[in-house]
């Protein structure tokens, strides 16, 4: 499998290949990181969700995000739960929205102050 790795500007081409005894084995990185986003694309691929929640009595909404990436099959559950959610003021950057969202783990937090 070719993919272009996106953690650094360099955009590494990587090939990324998995044996029938589970072995992978990744190519065209020129850093560690690029090895590791690789192994991690193929077998369990994450994204950082990010996005915006109801703040009740007010029409700006707050920016919130995963704390960490969450699993790609999980990206739907986690921005289901935004749309529900609505919060109270007031919030500061980091205050945990919903724990444990979409049952990932990963709590979803406010990027900003309001």
């Amino acid at each position: 499998m070719k993919m272009i790795c996106i953690n650094c500007p360099k955009g590494c081409e990587l090939d990324v290949e998995q044996a029938a005894d589970g072995t992978v084995t990744v190519t065209g990185h020129t850093c560690p990181r690029g090895e590791a986003y690789g192994r991690s694309e193929l077998v369990n691929p994450t994204r950082m969700v990010t996005g915006l929640v109801r703040v009740a009595g007010m029409r700006k909404p707050l920016p919130v995000k995963t704390r960490t990436a969450v699993p790609k099959g999980k990206i739907d559950a986690v921005l289901f739960a935004m749309h529900q959610a609505t919060v109270q003021l007031p919030i500061r950057i980091g205050d945990v929205i919903i724990p444990n969202v979409a049952e990932t783990g990963v709590d979803l937090v406010a990027t900003a102050n309001m």
